[in-house]
C-alpha cells in the first residue's frame, strides 16, 4: 500500500501545516515562528546563567547592611586602615621596605625576591581573572571616606584583589617565620574582607574568592621558591 505523499512528513509539509494554522488562527507568520524558534532555544539553553544571576543576587543582598551601615567616626577610621591594608600604593611601599631590609639587615636579595614573587603571581592572577570575571564593582554609597578608598579603584569588582594579598602575605608570615605570633596574621585576612565590602569596593564573594586565590598562590609561589632555592636566607 503506497502512501500518499501528501501524508508523508516533510518540512515542506510541515511549513504548510504551519502556515495553515497560521492562516486560520490570523496570526503573523513572523510572531508565530518567533515563538517557536524562541521556544527552542529556551529548552536547549543551558541554565548556568540563572544559578549565577541568583547567586550574585544573594551576595548583593548580603553584602548590603555592611556597605551601607554609617558608624561613629573612631569606627569608620579602623575600617578605612584595613581597607587600604594592601591596595597597591600600600602593597609598592611594603616591597620598597622589604628590599630595603633585604640589602641591609641581611646583606642578600632573597628575602626581597621571595616576597616579590608572591606579590607579582598575586597581581598577574588578580588582573586576568578580574579580566574574565567582568563584575562591576558595588555603587557608592553615603560615607565619609568613601570616595577615598575608590578613587583608584578602576578594574572589575571580582576578585578582591586587597583580600588576595592580604591571604598571600599572612601565608608567607606562616611559611617563612618560625615564631608562633605568625599565626596573629590570619587577622588580616579578615579585616581586609570587612573594609573593603564597608567602603563599597567589593561584595562578600569578591572578597572570600580573593581570599582563597591568594591561599593558592602562596602556596604555588612557595614551591616555585623552594624549587629554585630562593628561600637561602
Amino acid at each position: 500500500m503506497k502512501k500518499d505523499p501528501k501524508m508523508i512528513a516533510t518540512p515542506e509539509n510541515a511549513n504548510a501545516s504551519t502556515l495553515a494554522s497560521v492562516k486560520q488562527e490570523k496570526v503573523p507568520v513572523e510572531e508565530t515562528f518567533g515563538k517557536v524558534i524562541n521556544s527552542q532555544i529556551l529548552e536547549t539553553k543551558p541554565c548556568y546563567s540563572n544559578y549565577l544571576k541568583k547567586i550574585d543576587k544573594f551576595d548583593k543582598k548580603i553584602s548590603f547592611p555592611l556597605q551601607s551601615y554609617a558608624p561613629n567616626i573612631f569606627i569608620e577610621i579602623f575600617f578605612y586602615i584595613f581597607a587600604k591594608l594592601f591596595n597597591t600604593i600600600t602593597v609598592t611601599i611594603y616591597l620598597i621596605l622589604i628590599l630595603f631590609i633585604s640589602i641591609y639587615f641581611f646583606q642578600s636579595l632573597n628575602v626581597f625576591l621571595i616576597v616579590f614573587c608572591h606579590v607579582m603571581f598575586g597581581v598577574l592572577v588578580t588582573v586576568i581573572v578580574k579580566k574574565l570575571a567582568g563584575r562591576e564593582r558595588p555603587a557608592l554609597l553615603a560615607k565619609r571616606y568613601c570616595y577615598k578608598v575608590r578613587t583608584h579603584e578602576s578594574l572589575n569588582s571580582m576578585p578582591s584583589g586587597d583580600c588576595l594579598q592580604a591571604a598571600n602575605f599572612c601565608m608567607m608570615f606562616i611559611f617563612y617565620f618560625e615564631n608562633n605570633i605568625k599565626y596573629i596574621s590570619i587577622l588580616l585576612i579578615p579585616t581586609s574582607m570587612f573594609g573593603r565590602v564597608f567602603y563599597c569596593c567589593h561584595y562578600w564573594l569578591d572578597c572570600f574568592i580573593g581570599a582563597f586565590l591568594g591561599i593558592l598562590i602562596s602556596y604555588g609561589s612557595y614551591y616555585f621558591i623552594n624549587e629554585f632555592h630562593l628561600n637561602n636566607f
